[in-house]
């Protein structure tokens, strides 16, 4: 049986995105992973960005290695496995390059360590996903790169876990509001409307803005938002628009000009993956009365903390749970270690009683 969110969705394919750098992620895919295959339900592991290396290249800490059970699949660069030793049966060349050489799917014969050779473009990781499927896998993970949401793009996964350690922010007011940030601006609406998924799908096939007046969808008179406020202004007047695509990413400044401008109408991303603006201009477009949805996106199934920080110093575990369960509602929270993943519901997730 495929493993369930937390609304009983099934899960082919999970993104585990980090809020910072070494925020947990390769002990929550650990855990993950594990669960998976004790419960014969075949993983496959992939990564955005290198993961396993023994030392942090930007700290040169040590890192945790990502454990890969018997029977798991992996994507990763052929220097990167230790055929000679009879750990591996290689089962395919791809024809996807990472920044470690070209990548091969490759097999488990017993528990081992390896590195995950970083895939380098959104295309590639689906020609990965593609194998996976080919070789038996039903649950790929897909490791993101730390800054990076292009494993949470909707066509990647169905579903997204969210990793917040201690090293997000020097206080823990920090941290939650930086993960309360991330949450509200991921957690935005799809489009739920006919013509404006046909009009977000015509922005991004054109690369251009598209404009919604009356029933119709007409290119919007600016090619780019990237504007000063009088031509954006100018453009807003030129029809009575009633909503806007906008193919690439949206900033804290155009944002705020649109509200500058009047928009009081919804505004649709191609997905979280383009949202480069904060809670705080949001909040204020939203006040105008605009509206912001995506064309697509993957559900927030799970959000993992990490009370301890690689670079000194921790949260209370307790504290830090209660105070991100506040702000992630209704998504659950866990803390790995402390709670464990105990099975895939998400494995469920333990609330523990912090509601």
């Amino acid at each position: 049986m495929l493993p369930k969110d937390w609304t009983g969705r099934e899960m082919k394919r999970l993104a585990i995105v980090g809020l910072s750098k070494n925020a947990g992620k390769t002990t929550v895919l650990n855990h993950l992973s594990g669960a998976a295959v004790s419960r014969s339900l075949p993983a496959g592991l992939v990564s955005i960005g290198v993961d396993g290396e023994e030392r942090d290249a930007w700290s040169g800490r040590p890192k945790p290695q990502v454990l890969v059970p018997e029977g798991a699949v992996v994507a990763t660069a052929g220097p990167c496995l230790d055929v000679r030793a009879g750990n591996w049966e290689v089962l395919e060349e791809l024809p996807v390059r990472s920044l470690l050489g070209q990548v091969f799917l490759a097999r488990a014969v017993r528990p081992g360590t390896v590195k995950l050779a970083g895939i380098c473009s959104a295309e590639e990781v689906d020609r990965v996903l593609e194998g996976f499927g080919r070789h038996g896998v039903r649950l790929a993970l897909v490791d993101g790169a730390y800054d990076r949401k292009a494993a949470a793009h909707p066509i990647r996964s169905d579903g997204v876990i969210l990793v917040v350690g201690a090293s997000a922010g020097k206080t823990l007011e920090e941290v939650v509001r930086r993960t309360e940030e991330w949450v509200r601006i991921f957690s935005l609406p799809p489009c739920g409307d006919p013509l404006l998924e046909k009009a977000g799908k015509r922005a991004v096939l054109e690369g251009r803005p598209m404009g919604i007046a009356g029933e119709g969808i007409e290119p919007f008179p600016l090619s780019s938002l990237l504007v000063d406020r009088g031509k954006l202004s100018e453009a807003m007047g030129s029809r009575p628009w009633t909503a806007l695509a906008v193919p690439g990413a949206l900033t804290d400044r155009t944002l705020m000009l649109l509200a500058q401008c009047g928009c009081s109408f919804p505004l649709v991303l191609s997905s979280p993956t383009h949202a480069f603006f904060s809670l705080r201009t949001l909040r204020t477009f939203l006040r105008s009365g605009g509206e912001i949805r995506y064309l697509e996106r993957p559900p927030l199934v799970g959000v993992a903390i990490n009370p301890v920080s690689p670079e000194g110093g921790a949260f209370d575990p307790r504290e830090m749970k209660r105070r991100m369960a506040r702000v992630c509602r209704p998504v659950p929270v866990t803390d790995v270690i402390r709670d464990g993943f105990d099975g895939l519901h998400l494995m469920p997730w333990r609330w523990d009683g912090v509601h």
